[in-house]
């Protein structure tokens, strides 16, 4: 999400000019915390489509257990519709053995153009749930250990893609607040360095004069050494015209002022 809106005055700073702003602050002030923080929701995010390799486990060996079954069904039942349902659980077995093969070692890629839906947890939850509940209705003693069992990893999968669900948008909520925190503090540096600089650009031409430099850095609490400030004017000038533009002065002063410590 950007960071920075987009100021309509004539000398507010280009969003390049922004985004070294934001860079400086957070690398400064909240750097780790917001590393943090966007590390922890893309591992979530990534979690409510993985979930854990436990859960993927259980998983995997449910859809083994339903293609086993189906294919034993389809083997003995002489009736046709009997024989397209044990059919349609057999190919639900090994889509579910294949989508967990594919989620805990290969990308959902293939899933993902097809059956988006259950290429999240609770997705797949409702997928297992309804394979378990056609296998339950075979109503003999192995389909009822097999369907109970897929019914048991489906609220399992429903159950953590809630607790994942929840978790991401705690962790969401902290990188708003956090990318907040870094606003308000590049809008603040922005301000100082604006008050500053109007105090030698009184015209609010967006320029001062090169030789100005040295009392701008003072004025803002950072005195420029000679031979720093020399690098410095031909950095900001570097088309001699003695003259430096105010928006390249901001994102030079971010770097100087905050990105390196004194």
């Amino acid at each position: 999400s950007a960071l920075f809106e987009t100021m309509g005055s004539a000398d507010a700073a280009t969003d390049a000019a922004a985004d070294a702003l934001l860079s400086a602050v957070a690398t400064k002030m909240g750097a780790a915390a917001l590393r943090r923080v966007k590390a922890e929701t893309s591992a979530l995010s990534v979690k409510a489509k993985k979930g854990t390799r436990a859960l993927g486990c259980l998983g995997f060996i449910g859809g083994l257990l339903t293609a086993f079954l189906s294919l034993l069904g389809m083997l003995n039942v002489l009736n046709p519709l009997g024989l397209l349902v044990e059919a349609y659980t057999f190919i639900f077995g090994v889509l579910l053995v294949l989508l967990e093969a594919q989620n805990q070692c290969f990308p959902l890629s293939f899933f993902e153009y097809w059956a988006r839906f259950i290429t999240t947890l609770g997705g797949r939850g409702f997928f297992y749930l309804y394979v378990g509940s056609l296998i339950l209705a075979k109503w003999t003693l192995l389909s009822l250990g097999v369907g109970g069992y897929m019914i048991v990893v489906g609220v399992l999968f429903i159950a953590q893609s809630y607790r994942v669900s929840k978790e991401l948008k705690e962790a969401e909520k902290e990188l708003n607040r956090v990318e907040g925190e870094a606003k308000k503090q590049t809008a603040g540096f922005r301000t100082k360095v604006k008050e500053a600089w109007q105090k030698y650009d009184p015209e609010g031409d967006g320029a001062i004069y090169t030789k100005k430099l040295g009392r701008l850095c003072k004025e803002l609490g950072r005195p420029m050494e000679k031979e720093s400030l020399k690098e410095a004017k031909a950095q900001l000038d570097a088309d001699r015209l003695g003259e430096i533009d105010f928006e390249d002065f901001l994102r030079w002063w971010a770097k100087v002022s905050l990105v390196e410590e004194p």
